[in-house]
């Protein structure tokens, strides 16, 4: 039986660390109160972005200055209130001709701020906006500009 109970001890031990681990690594990015889902919001880029209004994946690098979570987070939850997002553009490369693309990876800055006062119990759906009538000012990044496209309704946990 103890030789049972040692190898359940580390199993469970290694399960808690995981759940530590997925807490902890969880894309919350502001301090929000344990525990009460009405003092968040979140912001996510989730790609649901319709194209037909020119709207594209967009990608979080910074929130308030800091880096925006873990790799591949596609929600990020934040407190109530004016936070800034650093986002850069996601835009499909078939949208941009041969000189562009190359215009467009040669960019000294390639990210835009976007300044969004979340409110609690509220995702924001973030994307990149392709703007058609400066689709050739790719050297300057007036091509493009992130924007909140939805918000939905819906508690923060």
């Amino acid at each position: 039986m103890k030789a049972f109970g040692c190898v359940l001890a580390p199993l469970f031990f290694v399960a808690g660390a995981c759940a530590a681990s997925d807490q902890a690594t969880a894309p919350a990015t502001a301090d929000a109160a344990p525990g009460t889902a009405s003092s968040c919001g979140r912001v996510s880029i989730f790609d649901v972005a319709p194209r037909s209004q020119d709207l594209y994946r967009a990608r979080v690098m910074n929130i308030d200055g800091k880096l925006a979570g873990p790799t591949g987070a596609k929600t990020f939850r934040l407190a109530p209130g004016k936070h800034t997002l650093q986002v850069a553009e996601l835009i499909n490369s078939d949208q941009f001709n041969d000189v562009q693309l190359r215009q467009r990876d040669m960019r000294a800055d390639p990210y835009k701020d976007l300044v969004v006062d979340v409110a609690p119990n509220t995702t924001y759906l973030l994307a990149a906006h392709l703007i058609e009538a400066k689709r050739n000012n790719i050297t300057d990044g007036s091509y493009w500009e992130p924007v909140i496209y939805q918000k939905n309704s819906e508690p923060c946990h």
